[in-house]
């Protein structure tokens, strides 16, 4: 999950929890809380589990760089700078790359917009419409390199869809999403009659 057990978080905030049936991440995922209540290492097993500060500094790295066509950002604060480079450089590929929430100075010229609702606690990525991660640690250095953190990597069609479509339902109540929707309401005349 995404959010924590409170009335705040399940009643009043924007957020995304997975449920999952696939062995290796259940494995996983049972591995770590174990590990960690025995105060253990815990070594992750190649699923698709992402846990920081194990390895999601290099699973989230590997999931934004791979982005071809579009990557959308629920995020309270990216700020990570090796992350915002990656982000950067997929933008100037041509990458569709648009955050709701807040950027740190160093992500300022990225797509970004204030979430539009009460509260947000997400923390989720869709990746060209066909993957997605949904999971506890912010694109923050302090959430990605020191605290215990654990998210997952979905691929999913009806999951990717759902999360997909809250997004730009979302993205579409904010000023940028508000302003698309009314150029796009422009005919070429008005279009020409504004140059």
């Amino acid at each position: 999950m995404a959010y924590n057990l409170t009335a705040l978080d399940t009643g009043s905030s924007r957020s995304f929890g997975i449920v999952t049936k696939r062995k290796g991440e259940v494995a996983d995922a049972l591995k770590l809380f174990e590990a960690d209540v025995t105060r253990q290492p815990f070594s992750p097993n190649g699923s698709q589990l992402i846990v920081s500060p194990e390895n999601s500094r290099a699973m989230l790295s590997d999931f934004v760089a791979k982005a071809k066509h579009q990557l959308l950002i629920y995020d309270p604060k990216v700020s990570d700078s090796a992350i915002v480079k990656l982000l950067k450089e997929r933008a100037r590929h041509g990458v569709d790359i648009r955050i709701i929430g807040k950027v740190g100075n160093n992500a300022r010229d990225l797509p970004h917009e204030k979430f539009p609702g009460k509260r947000l606690h997400a923390r989720a990525m869709i990746r060209d419409r066909r993957d997605a991660f949904v999971g506890s640690m912010s694109l923050r250095r302090l959430e990605l390199d020191s605290r215990r953190e654990a998210g997952i990597i979905v691929r999913s069609g009806h999951v990717v869809t759902e999360l997909l479509a809250t997004f730009e339902e979302d993205w579409a109540q904010t000023d940028s999403g508000k302003k698309q929707e009314s150029e796009k309401g422009e005919t070429p005349h008005d279009a020409q009659a504004e140059a």
